[in-house]
């Protein structure tokens, strides 16, 4: 009886982990809607108070996401006084690294930041295939959501809104088939924008947290 219980325990165990984070999702309807970029399709500037915390190291300053034409954004992070840290630039499918102070400047701190302003941007979402799921569905436990992921590369990109309030986008979390990798906190929406944006790494020791200044 104990070897019979231990290994109805192990599989439960095991399916747990072939499931993973998102396995209780269940398919939603094709009414969930896709959603829109966080910036809006035509902007001049966002600017932001800007903190990011990298294994135990903080940086603070100003993030100011300019657009250029579409599908064309400079990504400049400065100092309060007016020191450049990084600048970054995205048009349509490439990338080019302008300036990086040398704290900054390691390839995969440099290609981390890099993805996560991609996804923050949802630049890239035209042309790709759409799942509809659900989060909560009758479960209490778990907090309703409407949700689409959407495959990038070999990871996978789950917007999640909230059907309670306008479909509004409250987290994106960006992950392989099981676990998520990080997570975007869009929080303290006014005016149709989140004014603070955090972005969470659960996989290495790296928060950026943005405070929405103006526009």
């Amino acid at each position: 009886m104990r070897g019979l219980l231990l290994s109805s325990a192990l599989l439960i165990l095991l399916s747990s982990c072939t499931l993973g984070h998102y396995g209780r999702l269940k398919e939603g309807p094709a009414s969930i809607s896709i959603p829109k970029p966080i910036f809006g399709d035509n902007f001049s500037s966002f600017l932001f108070k800007t903190n990011i915390s990298i294994y135990g190291n903080e940086v603070s300053g100003l993030l100011v996401t300019k657009q250029l034409e579409p599908k064309d954004y400079r990504i400049i992070f400065t100092t309060e006084l007016g020191m450049k840290l990084f600048d970054f630039e995205f048009k349509d499918t490439s990338f080019t690294l302008h300036y990086c102070v040398p704290q900054f400047n390691r390839p995969k701190l440099i290609k981390t930041i890099k993805e996560d302003i991609e996804i923050l941007l949802m630049n890239n979402l035209e042309g790709k295939t759409y799942e509809r799921l659900i989060q909560g569905g009758g479960d209490r436990y778990l907090k309703p959501y409407d949700i689409v992921k959407v495959k990038s590369d070999n990871m996978y990109n789950y917007y999640f809104m909230d059907p309670f309030n306008g479909e509004q986008l409250t987290k994106i979390e960006h992950s392989n088939k099981r676990v998520k990798k990080v997570e975007f906190l869009l929080n303290d929406y006014k005016d149709g924008f989140p004014n603070n944006i955090i972005i969470k790494h659960h996989n290495i020791k790296l928060k950026i947290e943005l405070n929405y200044l103006k526009r």
